[in-house]
Order: structure tokens, then sequence, then C-alpha cells
């Protein structure tokens, strides 16, 4: 009787053990696919396909510059275009709550075009007929530290503060006259939020928007900048993202005095479009 309880009680055992050993692997695939990471780094490249409209002012001497003009109106400039977009981001602590991301945002645009209006550069006027060479740069290069104030396993909620550096070049040439061009960078400092939220471990929704006013000695100028992404990471340090951006600058600058050689005018341009990116994290 002895020995028929003992042996009952190891094929217990026995059936108890295989039992466990077989739920494993399902256990370790179901704890995988319900764990949340918070990134320590990503990089993320991709192309911008984007709607433009940009108006310029600028006069001066320095310049050689006379114009206040639509650009894609008045010299051709595409209305769309594709653009490069890159963005890297290192979150900072255990704890991930200090982030600090670099962006960078090309915008190249060439046009040729035969003018149907008169168009007015520096002292002369361009007759209806001219063949007209133009090109338009914008460069954006953001600099910018958040911090979150609330974060848990799936949501982060923060404030952000950076620095907005625009490069912008304007030229504009005809087949009898030299190029004409002027060139400026507006450092820029911008308040913002963002917010993130884990739809599920391999699924996330990411929003920003960064915004400017400023009103300083001769400068004048607004920044706004709304950003949204969608990304899914089917893979460990591989990921897709799709994202909608739309951004709107308006800046003035007036000379104070004779030698004053900075940027004089304004310039008002803004694009609205699809990003398109592959991102790399851990």
């Amino acid at each position: 009787m002895k020995a028929k309880i003992l042996l009952g009680l190891l094929l217990l055992f026995a059936l108890s053990d295989l039992t466990l050993q077989a739920q494993e692997p399902e256990k370790e695939t179901d704890r995988d696919s319900l764990e949340y990471h918070w990134e320590r780094f990503s990089v993320s490249l991709g192309g911008f396909l984007a709607g433009v409209k940009s108006d310029i002012s600028i006069s001066g001497s320095e310049t050689g510059l006379g114009i206040n003009i639509n650009m894609e109106d008045a010299l051709g400039l595409s209305t769309s275009t594709f653009a490069f977009r890159g963005e890297a981001e290192y979150n900072i602590g255990s704890r991930r709550r200090s982030h600090v991301r670099m962006s960078y945002f090309g915008l190249i645009r060439n046009s040729n075009k035969t003018l149907e209006t008169e168009v007015e550069i520096g002292n002369s006027v361009f007759p209806i007929g001219t063949e007209l060479s133009s090109k338009f740069n914008l460069h954006i290069i953001r600099g910018l530290y958040d911090y979150a104030f609330f974060k848990d396993e799936r949501i982060s909620l923060g404030v952000s503060g950076g620095l907005y550096v625009l490069p912008v070049k304007f030229a504009i040439a005809t087949e009898s006259t030299i190029d004409e061009s002027t060139s400026f960078v507006a450092p820029l400092p911008v308040i913002g939020v963002r917010n993130t939220f884990l739809i599920t471990p391999k699924i996330a929704i990411k929003q920003s928007v960064e915004v400017l006013y400023i009103k300083i000695s001769n400068y004048q100028g607004s920044i706004s900048d709304l950003n949204i992404w969608l990304e899914y990471n089917p893979f460990k340090h591989l990921g897709i993202g799709l994202g909608y951006n739309t951004f709107q600058l308006n800046f003035n600058s007036i000379q104070s005095t004779e030698n004053d050689r900075n940027f004089n005018g304004s310039i008002e341009t803004g694009y609205t479009g699809l990003l398109f990116y592959g991102r790399y994290f851990f």
C-alpha cells in the first residue's frame, strides 16, 4: 500500500514538472509581449513630403536686394517638394525623465521661370519674358531639452525648451546679371509640450508642440511647430514611423545703424506634410 502511494506521488510530481516545462515558453512569450520599455537612445532618418508657401521681403545696401514677393507665384518655386529629415534623442537617468533631442530638416528649392509679370529687384525692373533663376534654401536645426513631469509604464507627459537655428539662403539671377543673394541665421528660443503614449509594447503615438513669440531690440519673430508621430517597432532595435508636421515661421529685422550687416527685411514661410522614416533604438 505504501509503495502504491509513493508511486502515485512520484507520478504526480513528474506530471506537474512536465506541465510546468510545457508552460514556460508560453509564459515567456506572454511576458515579452506585455513588457513595456522606455528607450535610452533612438535615431530616426526619413523623407518629408511637404507643401510650402513663402513670402519674402529683403532690402538694404548690404544685401543688394530690394524685393517683396511671393516666391511660389512670382518665381515659380514649387509648392510641394520632398525633403530630408533626421532626429536623435537621448534619455537621461534611470527613470528616463530627462530627454535631449537634436533634429535637422532641409528644404532646398530651385526654379527657372519666364516672368509673366514684372519683378523689381534692387533698382532694376525685369520685364515680362525675362528668364529668371532662383533658389530658396531653408534649414531647421533644433536642439531641445524635455522633462517628463508625469511618467508611468505607458504614458509620458513633459515640457520642453530649446533653440531653433534657421540658416536661410535666397538667391536670384538672370542671364545678364550676377547672382543677387542674401542669407542669415536666426537663433530663436522656443518652449513647448510633449507626450508619448505606448498603445502596445510595439506601437507608440507621440505628439509635440513648440511655439515662440519674441520682440526684442530690432528683431521680431514667431514660430509654431506641431508634430504627431505613429511608430511601429516590430523588431528589437528597428522600427518605422509615419508623422504629420506643420511649421510656420515669421521673422522681421530692422537695421538700427548704417553699419549693421545683419539681415534686413522679413520672411514668412511655412510647410505642412507627411514624414516617413525608419528608426534605430535601444
